[in-house]
Order: structure tokens, then C-alpha cells, then sequence
């Protein structure tokens, strides 16, 4: 009899065992995460001119959270990118570069512009590209 009841209780054992150890089979106990959204990129708008919300391809810019937004300047003109709220300033833009990563914590709506000429205004995430304030310069240069 205790030949027998030790049998089946190192079988009993030996079951438990390789239950726990290939999961039991059934659905795993550890509970499942929030998948992984979309991997970031980087997002490039090209400088074309410096004629109003017309400057910026694209304009609005559409990024996500996680996203690096960089400037292509293709212009011929040196720009200088800073967002409206002063949040960030890129620096200055020269011919053929591209500026430094602007690297999105947040996907909110935002408005930038040229500090070099007024009238270059664009937006990221925004409905659509904001109208450049008016040109107080008869010459239009910097406008």
C-alpha cells in the first residue's frame, strides 16, 4: 500500500509540474499589454519660398506623437524656423541644409513661422495652414 501511494504521489507531482512548466496548456496568466502604436518617422517639410502659408510642402504638416519633424530648406533664401508659442526655435535654415529635429512629445496643434520673413507662417496638425499677418513693408523684403 505505500508503494502504491507513493507512486501516485510522485506521478501526481510530476503532472503539476509539467503543467506549471509549459504554461497548463491553457490561456497565459500574465494579462496582455496595449499593443505598440505605430512606429515614429520623420516627418520632412521642404522650404519652397517665402510666399505666405505657400512655403512650406506640406502645409499643414500632419505628425504624430513620437515623430521628428525636420526643414528641407530648397529656397534660395536662409530661413529661420521657430514655433509661435516659443517652444522651439530650429535655427537658421541655409540653402540645400536641413534644419535640426524638432522631436513631437505631444500631437497638438502648433503654428510656426519664419523670423526672417513674417509672411512665412505654416501649421502642424492643424486644420489647415494660418493666413500670414499683413506686410507693413512697402518693399515686401522679409515679408
Amino acid at each position: 500500500m505505500r508503494t502504491s501511494f507513493l507512486s501516485g504521489a510522485s506521478f501526481a507531482v510530476a503532472g503539476a509540474v509539467a503543467l506549471w512548466s509549459c504554461g497548463g496548456g491553457g490561456a497565459s496568466s500574465s494579462p496582455a499589454g496595449p499593443s505598440p502604436g505605430p512606429a515614429p518617422q520623420t516627418v520632412t517639410v521642404t522650404i519652397v519660398a517665402s510666399s505666405g502659408n505657400q512655403s512650406y510642402k506640406p502645409n499643414p504638416v500632419a505628425a504624430k506623437s513620437g515623430d521628428t519633424v525636420l526643414f528641407k530648406n530648397n529656397d534660395t533664401n536662409m530661413h529661420h524656423i521657430v514655433m509661435d508659442d516659443g517652444s522651439f526655435d530650429l535655427g537658421e535654415v541655409t540653402p540645400g541644409s536641413t534644419s535640426k529635429g524638432l522631436t513631437l512629445k505631444t500631437a497638438n496643434p502648433a503654428t510656426f513661422h519664419c523670423t526672417n520673413h513674417s509672411s512665412m507662417v505654416g501649421s502642424l496638425n492643424g486644420q489647415s495652414a494660418p493666413e500670414p499677418p499683413p506686410c507693413n513693408n512697402p518693399s515686401g523684403y522679409g515679408c
